[in-house]
């Protein structure tokens, strides 16, 4: 009886062994598993142990044995691994791969995109057919000019690319003349048709200048003049003043706008008391006109002259210089195409045959 209750006591003592609720995955041996299954068993006799161990060969799993699984220790228990204890040599670390660049090659353009105007990467952000609408906005020509255009008669006659211009200018035309009287009658007037002849020395200077990449072309210019107006009746007189041009164009018979203006005095005469040609004291007049031309050449003119009246209270009646006027229409050009010149010495040897002044 003693016995009995000792071996039932040694059974209760001793721990059971857990099993887990699953089979592990099967374990991979090299070449051969050795598995140790140990199970107790309780007999009225006493307690007997019984232990097991069953080798299977390589490429088998634990699964196969006969022997029931053991649970594995856990991971934590393990020795930590030594390469050196095996033999082993550790792998050297994989290197990541070093990027080979790659030239990109530009996508070819759509079909319908090679029609359209190609836009410029950087600046100027225009193209050929935005200059064309420039060009055109501003009255300019298709295509700019490669070489400046060289002016003729060394600058002579005015042309818009020159400078400083100097030039001889005659003029002829009709003039409607008008001059008064005995100062002493009220309404006594002269009025008679004539012909004018003025010459003129014009210093033309660029006052605006339009500019197309380094060649410049006058616009207007601006400068002195000064010259003779001979009359019908051997009268001459001298004029001082400036003279102006407008062009509208850049070639060379552009349309232009001619206007001068100056103070117009009596440089000599015939004397009233005996009939001699000699100098002559004068008041000072006043002569403007306006014209349109082309070019430098020439331009119909209209303009008009007043010669106010010497009012000296020492000179005697019979030698005063009564108050006249004039409107005249013309031409005037430069002398150096012949043309100008001609009608100018025309006119003024007409005059002094064919007209008797009043």
């Amino acid at each position: 009886m003693s016995a009995l209750l000792l071996s039932m006591s040694l059974a209760l003592a001793q721990p059971s062994v857990q099993t887990p609720t699953s089979a592990p995955p099967p374990v991979q041996t090299p070449s051969s598993t050795k598995t140790t299954a140990t199970s107790t068993s309780t007999s009225p006799a006493g307690t007997t142990t019984t232990t097991t161990t069953s080798t299977a060969p390589s490429g088998t799993t634990a699964a196969d044995s006969s022997a029931p699984s053991v649970q594995s220790p856990k991971s934590g228990n393990l020795p930590a691994w030594d390469p050196s204890a095996t033999g082993a040599v550790p792998a050297a670390p994989v290197e990541p791969p070093v990027p080979v660049p790659v030239a990109e090659t530009p996508a070819a353009p759509p079909a319908d995109a090679a029609s359209s105007p190609v836009e410029k990467a950087g600046p100027p952000f225009y193209t050929e057919s935005d200059m064309q609408q420039l060009r055109t906005r501003h009255g300019l020509e298709a295509t700019a000019p490669t070489s400046e255009r060289k002016s003729r008669w060394r600058c002579l006659i005015a042309d818009p690319t020159c400078g400083l211009v100097v030039e001889v200018q005659a003029t002829s035309g009709y003039a409607y003349r008008v001059r008064q009287g005995d100062v002493t009658s009220p309404g006594d007037l002269y009025r008679w048709s004539s012909a004018r002849v003025q010459y003129d020395v014009w210093v033309s200077i660029p006052t605006l200048v339009e500019s197309r990449g380094s060649f410049k072309y006058t616009r207007v210019s601006l400068g002195p003049k000064g010259g003779i107006i001979a009359s019908d009746s051997k009268d001459v007189w001298g004029n001082v003043g400036f003279a102006g041009r407008y062009w509208f164009k850049r070639t060379r018979w552009s349309p232009t706008i001619e206007f001068s203006s100056g103070l117009a005095f009596k440089v000599a005469g015939i004397q009233k008391p005996d009939g001699r040609f000699d100098n002559v004291r004068s008041p000072i007049g006043f002569v403007a006109d306006v014209g349109i031309g082309l070019g430098g050449f020439g331009a119909i003119v209209l303009g008009g002259q007043f010669d106010s009246p010497l009012a000296r209270e020492d000179v005697p009646e019979r030698a005063r210089t009564p108050a006249a006027g004039m409107f005249y229409i013309g031409f005037r050009g430069n002398i150096l195409w012949g043309a100008p010149a001609v009608f100018g010495v025309a006119t003024h040897a007409a005059a002094l045959r064919g007209v008797n002044a009043p």
